[in-house]
Parts: structure tokens; sequence; C-alpha cells
């Protein structure tokens, strides 16, 4: 019982429900419990057949439009509905058959024209208001010209406890439809307020982004400009050897190399704030591919002096993984740690324990500073990426391919002593999701 109670309060009630559907659900039930008890208070005050009729009529209409209602979802039509039916037929009616001027009627003809205004939009609002307003005067001045068409009450105290009863009925109706009003614009305000403040500090975020990038930019296409310009220049005077020539060469496609890579980290970091990238999963052997990713990267491994080496524990099985994804991470991590090593050693490790299969690249290169060891992972902050003074994306766009593989991922690292970056991934997960 207590369930079905709760559902139809979340159905009828709830939050999910337009504000205006919830007043009008909450105006219809009271309506309802009001005709129900005006139809009984009217055997002892005005003990009118038809007037008692019409109470519960102005019940059961009440009751029957928020059924249909909500069963339709067809609320504008329903909120007319209610406006001709009840304002605008059965309320005057009541008016005259319940002591006219001197009954409790004009307090509902008050808190009519205050449910249109609220209920309805737009120019239907403008002109049932004035129609009711119009039609609520003419009943006044019908009632006081003509008081033959208005059934009087048997006694005064009928009259004063009719007054009461339709002031105070009245007012508490009124008063929830506009506490409900103030709540739902209290409740909107404080949403709003938020969604400014965080579209505020997203516009802050991506102007120190777009700040940084355009810094980083700059400096690779500076640096392959002047090289591309000295070696023209030196070609044309015929001063330049084969190797300063390599050297310029190399820089030149370096630099390339290093822009290419952030123009691709932010369409990766478009994709992904977008909601674009979708990962496939299929059978992948981590194993079989760390040694495809080193061998294909040997170059970069073995560039700066540096010794590569190759652990992978035996008789792995596949794991459920998006290849794409994860040969993107791992190209990532393998030219990280390239990048800030000389004369060192770079270990590409895979093991498992717990359920997961864990992949681990470390280097004895540079380290990263502590302050900036805990933000790595993060997207549009301003950081140092290593001790480089560069930012990058890389590590925040790896860690959201793992965490859409349901896995973990982690680094550690010591300035001066290199640098341990790993994640894990399910052994069994085969369900794929938006990145």
């Amino acid at each position: 019982m207590k369930k079905a109670l709760t559902a139809s309060a979340n159905k009828y009630f709830g939050e999910s429900q337009d504000f205006r559907v919830r007043i009008f659900n909450t105006l219809g039930l009271l309506g309802f419990l009001l005709g129900l008890a005006f139809g009984t208070f009217a055997f002892f005050i005005h003990p009118s057949p038809i007037n008692i009729v019409a109470n519960y009529s102005a019940s059961a209409v009440a009751i029957i439009v928020i059924l249909l209602a909500n069963k339709t979802g067809r609320y504008k039509l329903f909120f007319l509905l209610t406006v001709v039916l009840v304002f605008v037929i059965i309320f005057p009616a009541l008016f005259f058959m319940g002591g006219g001027i001197t009954s409790g009627m004009p307090s509902f003809f008050v808190f009519a024209v205050v449910f249109t205004v609220i209920m309805m939009e737009g120019r239907r609002r403008a002109i049932f208001t004035a129609a009711e307003i119009a039609l609520y005067l003419i009943c006044f001045l019908v009632a006081y010209y003509r008081p033959e068409t208005v059934a009087p009450f048997p006694a005064e105290t009928n009259m004063l406890k009719d007054i009461i009863v339709g002031c105070l009925g009245s007012t508490a109706v009124l008063a929830i439809a506009i506490y409900q009003h103030i709540a739902v614009y209290d409740l909107k305000q404080k949403e709003l307020e938020k969604a400014n403040a965080a579209l505020e500090s997203l516009n802050h975020m991506k102007t120190e982004f777009l700040q940084n990038i355009s810094h980083e930019l700059r400096t690779p296409l500076t640096v392959m400009i002047n090289y591309a310009i000295d070696t023209l220049s030196e070609l044309r005077e015929e001063t330049l050897s084969v190797p300063e020539m390599e050297f310029n060469q190399n820089r030149i496609k370096g630099e390339g190399e290093r822009l290419k890579r952030m123009v691709s980290q932010l369409l990766d970091v478009t994709a992904i704030e977008g909601g674009q990238r979708k990962i496939c999963k299929g059978r992948v052997s981590l194993a079989a591919l760390l040694s495809r990713m080193a061998d294909a990267n040997f170059n970069a491994l073995d560039e700066n002096g540096n010794r590569a080496v190759l652990d992978i524990q035996d008789s792995l099985p596949d794991i459920a993984a998006d290849m794409d994804s994860i040969e993107q991470v791992l190209l990532n991590l393998i030219s990280n740690a390239a990048r800030h090593t000389k004369g060192g050693v770079i270990t590409l490790r895979l093991s498992a324990s717990g359920g997961y299969q864990e992949v681990r690249v470390s280097d004895t290169g540079e380290g990263i500073s502590p302050d900036v060891l805990e933000q790595v992972f993060l997207r549009y902050v301003e950081r140092e990426s290593r001790v480089t003074g560069r930012s990058g994306l890389g590590l925040y766009i790896c860690k959201k391919h793992i965490d859409a593989h349901g896995g973990e991922m982690g680094i550690e690292s010591r300035l001066g002593h290199g640098t341990a970056v790993w994640f894990r991934l399910p052994v069994d997960n085969a369900e794929g999701k938006h990145i």
C-alpha cells in the first residue's frame, strides 16, 4: 500500500513532471476534496439538492480531468476544459445556487482567475482571464440587481459559515499553488546559477587551454620555419654540410611530428568531450600487441642512446578490448618515455593478477616533480609536462580510454629518477561504451 501511494505521488506530483502539471494535479486533487467537502457541508448550511449535486459534480469533474490528462498527456487541452467546465459553467452556477454575493463563492472566483493566469500561456491566458473577470463581474451585477436569481441561505449563521469555509478553502488552495510555483522558481534559479558557474569555469579553462595550446603550436612551427629558412639559405650559398643538413632535416621532421601529435590530441579531446568516441571491443592479446608496438617503435625507444627491455608474462589469455584505443594509449606512453629519457632504460612490462592484466611503461629519465605529478591526468589545466615546460593532453586522453574499458590507470615518478605509467584492464569485460 505504501509503495503504491509513493508511486502515485511520484507519478502525479514528482519533480520529473512539468511544474504546471504538478500544480494542475495538486489543484485538481484539492478541488476534488473541496467539492466533496462542500457537497457534504451543503447538507447542513444550504440543503439544496441542486447545490449538493453541483458540488459533487465539480468534485467528479476534477478527479476525471486529472486522470484523463495524465493518461493522455494532453495537459493543455485539460487546462482549457477545466477553465470552461469548472470556472465558466460550474462556479457561476454554484454562485447563484449558494448565496451569491453573500457566500464563499467570490473567493473561488479569485482562485479561478489566479489558476488561469498560472496554468495558461500567451494569448489564451489573456483571453480567458479577461473573459472570467467579465463573467464574474456580470454574476455580481445580476446577483445585486436581480436578487431573486440567487438562492438565499436559510439563516445568517449559515451564510457566515459558508463565507468562512469558502475563504479558508480558496486561500489554502491558492497558498499551495503559489508555494509550488515559488519552490519551482527557486529550484530553477539555483540550477541556473550552477549552470552559469559551470559555464564560466569551463570558459575560463578553455581560455587557459587555448592560450597554452597556441603557445605550444607556435613553438614547433617557429622551429620548423627557422630551420627550413636556414637550410634553404645555406643550400643556396652552398655552405651546408651533409651532417648539418641531416640535423636540420631531423629537427624539422621531429617538430612536424610533434605538431601532428598535438593536433591529433586536440581532435581526440573534442571527440571524447562530445561523446563521439565509442570503444568497440574484440578479443585482443595484450602480449602480441605490446610486442608489436615495441618492434614498430624500436627507433623511438632506441633514440637518445636508450636501451629497451620487453618483459611479458607467459601464457596470458586474450582480453575484451578495443585494439585501436589500447594501441593509442601504448603509443603515447612509449613516446613520452622515449622523449624524456637519455642514455637510460625503457621497460615495457606485461603481467597479470587479480582478474586484471597490467601494462607498465617505465623509464629512468627526467622524472616529474611532485606538484606536477598529481595533475598529469587533468585536462585544460595549466601545468608543466615533466620538466620541459610543455603542456599536453596525452595522459588525459589515455586515462579516458582506460576508464571506458573499466580499467585503472596510474603514475609513479621521482624527479631525476624516472617515471612509470601503468594501466590495468579486466580480463573479462565485453561491454563497450562511449568514452
